[in-house]
This record gives structure tokens, C-alpha cells and sequence, in this order.
């Protein structure tokens, strides 16, 4: 029987993302190793990638994947320096980022930082449907991939590989957050935004009672949504 809603939805560029331990970096090269996908796992928007379902489309089509920020096709940060999609786990992908750029620099960085620190971060694939299993149609057989992202926002699969930033809860765990940015190489903006932060939060008021600082609730919420809206980082310990 013909599906209409199913057709449309096949027929449309999508967007299924992948919380995702981050597998390999090189701050030499700026590249980073990561899974976009994993399969045999339904993930969060309920469908299955088959093994197998990006081999096609990576065999034909991988010299016009780009890798973006947030889907962005104006914020392209590197591109697939290589794609295995013949991987048991998932589709497994070697990302160079643009170093020679501050978006992709400070990807990158931000990459490094939440790995540094034990976190996943999150991929995210633009697709297609081509073709789903006729009996159980949770399983994509395959995928026309387009680009995957690194992330702002929480994927949809909690097993694939590089977790995004949601909130940063105080005063401290944003001061220590932002000491070990400004720790790394992260592009000339970037770090003084950094430094900028950190001095307003530094100079905080101290309490009477115990000696430290006093969070300003209202200030410090706009000073944290502003900034962590940049970023992939949830909160470092």
C-alpha cells in the first residue's frame, strides 16, 4: 500500500544525529576519528540503520560530503578524509578539520576539549531514505548521505561516537570549564571571549560565609546561554 507521509519523508533531506565517543584526534593535523552512525541500534527518532546502508553511497558519493556545524552548509568545518562504511559498528569516518579557519579551528578544539575531559560529543548525518525494509520499515537498508555535522544540540542514537553542550549549572563549573579552553589553542576571538568571561565570573562578589564567590543568578544565566550556544561542551569536572 502506498504511504504517503512515509514517501515524503523518504523523499526528504533529513537530519539523524549520534551521541558519539570520539575515537582518535591529531592537533598536528587537525583531524579528528569519529562514528556518524551506528548500526543494528534503533536510535531516537525510531529507525535502524542496516549494516551495509551507506555502502553505496559512500562508494559513489563520498568526494561531495561535506562536514558542517549544525547542518550549516555556511559553516562548513572540514571535510571526510576518509569513510568506512563496511565498519560492524557503524559508519566510521576520519574528518579533516579546516585549521586555517576559526569555525573549524575552534571545532576542532572543541572536540578535543570534551574528550580531554571523558564526554562524547555529538554527529549528526543529512540524508535520504532510499530504500527500507518492505517487512519492518523501522530498517533503513539505504542511506543517500549528503553531509554529517558536528553538533550543538543532543543526537538521536545514544550509541554512536564525538555529547553537546545543555547547560553549565554554576559559577565554578564554568570557571573551570573556561580555564581549560583558554588552555588550548583556540583561535585569537575565541580566546578573548574566553578571557573576557572569565574576568566578569572571576569577579564575582565574595560570600561572607564560606569565602566563595556568589553566583548572579539573572547575569551570570545570560552570560552562560550566550556563550555555550558556540559550543559542544556540557560541563567539565
Amino acid at each position: 500500500m502506498f504511504n504517503f507521509n512515509t514517501n515524503i519523508k523518504n523523499m526528504q533531506e533529513l537530519h539523524k544525529g549520534f551521541s558519539s565517543e570520539v575515537k582518535g584526534l591529531d592537533d598536528n593535523k587537525g583531524i579528528v576519528e569519529a562514528y556518524a552512525n551506528a548500526y543494528n541500534n534503533e536510535d531516537w527518532d525510531g529507525d535502524i540503520s542496516y549494516p551495509g546502508s551507506f555502502v553505496k553511497t559512500v562508494s559513489e558519493n563520498w568526494k561531495k560530503i561535506r562536514v558542517y556545524k549544525n547542518h550549516n552548509r555556511y559553516e562548513l568545518v572540514g571535510v571526510p578524509r576518509e569513510m568506512n562504511a563496511q565498519d560492524p559498528y557503524g559508519l566510521f569516518t576520519i574528518t579533516q578539520f579546516n585549521m586555517d579557519t576559526d569555525l573549524g579551528k575552534d571545532m576542532y578544539f572543541d572536540v578535543k576539549l570534551i574528550k580531554d575531559n571523558g564526554q562524547d560529543a555529538d554527529l549528526s548525518i543529512g540524508y535520504r531514505v532510499v530504500r527500507r525494509d518492505a517487512n519492518n520499515p523501522k530498517i533503513i537498508l539505504e542511506y543517500a548521505l549528503k553531509e554529517y555535522s558536528f553538533l550543538t544540540s543532543e543526537g538521536a542514537n545514544p550509541l554512536a561516537i564525538a555529547t553537546s553542550l545543555k547547560s553549565v549549572d554554576s559559577t565554578a563549573t564554568l570557571i573551570k570549564a573556561l580555564e581549560k579552553m583558554y588552555n588550548l589553542p583556540y583561535s585569537d576571538p575565541r580566546l578573548v571571549q574566553v578571557e573576557t568571561i572569565l574576568k566578569s565570573l572571576t569577579f564575582a562578589p565574595l560570600s561572607e560565609v564560606d569565602n566563595t564567590r556568589i553566583d548572579e543568578p539573572s547575569k551570570n544565566a545570560e552570560i552562560i546561554k550566550q556563550f555555550t550556544n558556540s559550543l559542544i561542551i556540557k560541563s567539565l569536572s
